[in-house]
């Protein structure tokens, strides 16, 4: 029997060739309807976003408020704003009034470092009743709570932190800004948790005006005040020295010896100029009481403070500073070769002097002898202070 014939397997391709030559062009002529056929375009790569640095913490003096209820601190000739001491006179009331004070149990001209606030409110019995107020953010870092320690009487110290100033580097890498301080001294009493550590805001109530001191006779409550600073610690390391020559009372880095103030009115004024007034920016334009040259070592002040260091890095030889009234070091720098010809063989020499913005208490530092400008004996403790 004959097989049938074998059929063959290309057969099918005359209706599968026609089915892929009309596929072939209904997807052509979708593809142009649509525009055409395109790869899917890659999504663009996201440009790295570079956080900007924050902005600056704001000045802290920005908030800077009065210390007391008196707010009219820009007329303060006016009747009623300052106290004067029982000379009556006005200008006893201010910064580097002419003081005496007792020294070793003798007599002395002292510098005022700050300026007197008169009481304006008043008990039956006539004693103030004005709160006291911390004029600006910062840390309370000293109180003392016995009036009968100091001639400040019962005061506080409180640290606000001024980065303009420069900041001080720790060993562990760290740094925290520096720090200014402001004082509240001849107080009634200190408000309950003001204490060392506590953290305040501007305006808020740490303590009640009063009269207290260990001066004699005491201040009596007629003549009341708030005896208010602004400065700069001299010395970090203080009250290792002060604990060294068991000097007494231990108050440690905030002992008078060891706080120089600026003018608190020519401050408040130059603040109500310009809001954003920094520590930095208002010692640039302070005149400069004198400046002076000295052999030490690199000071712990300009550690802190190194915004106020000026020129080359400290080459380990004698330094060239100017000084405020007070005594504060407004500016330092490494000292030329013609100054250090003047300095010879001493370690403290004085190069300049500007007499009308020294004053007489100024004097307290360097005087006339022989016709030149020399270190006192308080000038000569200044320097150890300084370079300890």
């Amino acid at each position: 029997m004959r097989s049938p014939p074998r059929k063959s397997p290309l057969r099918h391709l005359v209706w599968i060739l026609p089915l892929l030559a009309l596929d072939f062009f209904i997807f052509r002529w979708l593809a142009l309807r649509q525009g055409g056929c395109h790869l899917p375009e890659p999504e663009p790569i996201a440009e790295e976003q570079i956080a900007e640095p924050p902005p600056p913490p704001p000045p802290v003096w920005q908030r800077l408020t009065p210390p007391t209820p008196q707010q009219n601190l820009l007329t303060p000739d006016e009747p009623g704003i300052l106290q004067p001491t029982g000379s009556g006179r006005l200008e006893s009331a201010k910064f580097g009034s002419t003081r005496t004070g007792l020294r070793g149990g003798r007599l002395v001209p002292v510098f005022h470092e700050g300026v007197d606030i008169a009481a304006i409110q008043r008990d039956r019995k006539g004693e103030p009743t004005d709160p006291v107020y911390a004029v600006a953010a910062g840390r309370v870092a000293f109180v003392n709570s016995v009036g009968g320690k100091s001639s400040y009487g019962k005061y506080v110290v409180i640290e606000h932190p001024d980065p303009s100033l420069g900041a001080l580097t720790k060993r562990d890498g760290s740094s925290e800004p520096a720090t200014v301080y402001t004082l509240y001294a001849h107080l009634a009493d200190v408000r309950f948790g003001i204490r060392p550590g506590h953290m305040v805001q501007a305006g808020d109530e740490i303590a009640t005006l009063g009269h207290s001191s260990n001066t004699q006779p005491p201040i009596p409550a007629a003549r009341a005040h708030l005896h208010w600073e602004v400065g700069v610690l001299l010395n970090s390391r203080y009250e290792i020295k002060h604990r060294e020559e068991k000097l007494k009372p231990d108050f440690g880095n905030y002992h008078g010896n060891n706080l120089f103030a600026f003018d608190p009115l020519d401050f408040w004024a130059a603040h109500a100029h310009d809001p954003g007034l920094t520590l930095a920016s208002y010692l640039a334009a302070l005149p400069p009481a004198c400046a002076v040259v000295l052999r030490g070592k690199y000071p712990d002040y300009f550690r802190r403070f190194p915004a106020l260091w000026t020129g080359a890095p400290y080459d380990g030889g004698p330094l060239r500073l100017t000084l405020s009234e007070s005594g504060a070091p407004t500016s330092g720098r490494n000292a030329t070769a013609a100054e250090i010809a003047i300095l010879g063989n001493r370690r403290q020499a004085v190069v300049q002097v500007f007499p009308e913005v020294l004053g007489r208490n100024g004097r307290a530092y360097i005087a006339q002898s022989g016709g030149k400008w020399q270190f006192t004996e308080k000038g000569r403790q200044w320097a150890n202070i300084l370079f300890y």
